[in-house]
């Protein structure tokens, strides 16, 4: 008998076939593309949310562990059942921010001291990764990187941040230029398969860029994964009923639209889940934790993938005890993030105090596909699952971008118009059709292999 568990917060997950029995963290290794089906209503969850959700995935049978589930294989036959969240148990107890701030550096300095190579951290500027170089004792083993956002990289606040804070801390540091990611969609159904959207291929443009930078040199990367969550930067409203759920799944428009792709309810999925929680949601940290563990099948790329390409990874945020110590400080600290702004104003790293030249502009997406052309959605394949006037809108949207649209999009990339255009009412349809043609991607993909493997058959 095999006995399985999923994480408290849905880390690593793991996938099961119901009919065969198989288990893995890889979802490649759990299809039947022999005997493929689609589940309409796992697609359509996944294709609102950009990954799979509610323990279903886009493929009939394929399902995957949810947090305190617990899997038995016995003969062959699967069972499942959901254990009690202790987490629950946890959450009221009042924490202090030194011995929060205690935990972490303790965290990641008996990591460090585990191995001998060099220190990734992937460094944005923000708080979550400005922590993790600070609390960092050994400095002259952190090779901090960063990528910007902006249409001129370097003027991007990340890289502005970023710069700034090594040049205090004295640790080395470099910008990575990014721009040509959509070419990694087939390495990225490689590792994610149909459970997540390509929605991280930068991503794997940066590290392996760093890989070559490095000349191969062996280091273990330190994530800031989700910290923002737990240190007060997240907050979730509430949730009455199955149809706002989707507030949990923090999507923040990187999907497709369900809608008009398929038409499919998957409310069924959700309500069980909800009728499990509902007495819980009225806790905000609670619904902070639930945020996360729905979006886990998406954020834990930020680890997985540079650990595919080279640097195996790990985040102290992660750890229950250092989440759920941070979600317990006291409210009136965690607003702002003020117990951080304080701990980085003490070491004189506050540098939002300070005047600095930067822009908030995120124009990467925009950019990417200005350079790169994209391959159109087959709209014979997909038809059989999702409506072609929909994939039709798609494909015109990313691959006609004329004078008129790039006109409007320097607008909608430039911060304070954008704001004012938004308020307008205007919309950005080619990040809406980008957004829906990386979600939708990967399940060509998946029935590509599937007309692959019936022949093959």
């Amino acid at each position: 008998m095999d006995v399985i568990k999923g994480d408290w917060v849905g880390y690593q997950t793991v996938f099961y076939h119901e009919k065969t029995g198989k288990y893995s963290q890889d979802i490649n290794e759990i299809i039947d593309y022999n005997n493929l089906e689609i589940d309409p209503a796992g697609l359509s969850a996944y294709l609102d949310y950009g990954y799979s959700v509610f323990g279903y995935t886009p493929v009939k049978y394929v399902k995957y562990l949810l947090p305190h589930e617990t899997l038995e294989i016995i003969d062959g036959k699967v069972r499942t059942t959901m254990g009690k969240d202790r987490t629950l148990d946890l959450l009221g107890k009042t924490s202090h921010e030194d011995d929060v701030l205690g935990k972490i550096e303790n965290a990641v300095n008996t990591w460090a001291a585990g191995f001998q190579e060099d220190i990734l951290i992937p460094t944005s500027g923000g708080f979550d990764s400005r922590l993790m170089n600070v609390l960092i004792n050994d400095k002259s083993r952190i090779h901090a990187y960063t990528y910007g956002t902006s249409l001129n990289q370097g003027e991007s606040r990340e890289s502005v941040y970023a710069n700034l804070l090594s040049q205090r801390l004295g640790t080395q540091w470099s910008r990575i230029p990014l721009g040509t990611f959509n070419v990694y969609m087939d390495d990225w159904y490689t590792q994610f398969g149909p459970a997540v959207a390509a929605s991280g291929t930068y991503h794997m443009e940066f590290y392996h860029k760093i890989k070559e930078k490095e000349g191969g040199n062996p280091m273990q990367l330190l994530s800031g994964i989700i910290g923002d969550a737990w240190a007060g930067a997240v907050k979730v409203p509430m949730v009455h009923n199955p149809k706002e759920y989707r507030t949990l799944g923090y999507t923040h428009g990187m999907s497709a639209d369900s809608k008009r792709a398929t038409g499919v309810d998957y409310t069924s999925l959700i309500e069980p889940i909800f009728d499990r929680q509902k007495q819980h949601l009225a806790s905000p940290e609670y619904r902070i934790i639930t945020a996360m563990r729905t979006k886990m099948m998406m954020l834990q790329y930020l680890i997985s993938v540079p650990a595919r390409i080279a640097y195996p990874g790990y985040s102290p945020f992660i750890d229950e005890d250092i989440a759920i110590a941070m979600l317990n400080l006291p409210v009136e600290r965690k607003e702002n993030r003020a117990w951080q702004q304080d701990f980085f104003r003490k070491h004189n790293l506050l540098f939002e105090e300070e005047k600095h030249k930067y822009t908030y502009q995120n124009s990467l997406n925009y950019y990417a596909l200005l350079h790169e052309r994209l391959e159109p959605l087959s709209v014979d394949l997909l038809r059989e699952h999702i409506q072609p006037d929909y994939l039709h809108w798609i494909n015109q949207k990313i691959m006609h971008i004329g004078t008129k649209e790039r006109i409007f999009q320097t607008l909608m990339h430039t911060p304070k118009v954008k704001g004012v255009l938004k308020l307008l009412g205007a919309k950005n349809e080619l990040l809406e059709a980008y957004f829906a043609y990386i979600t939708i991607k990967p399940i060509e993909t998946l029935l590509k292999k599937r007309h692959v493997g019936i022949h093959q058959a």
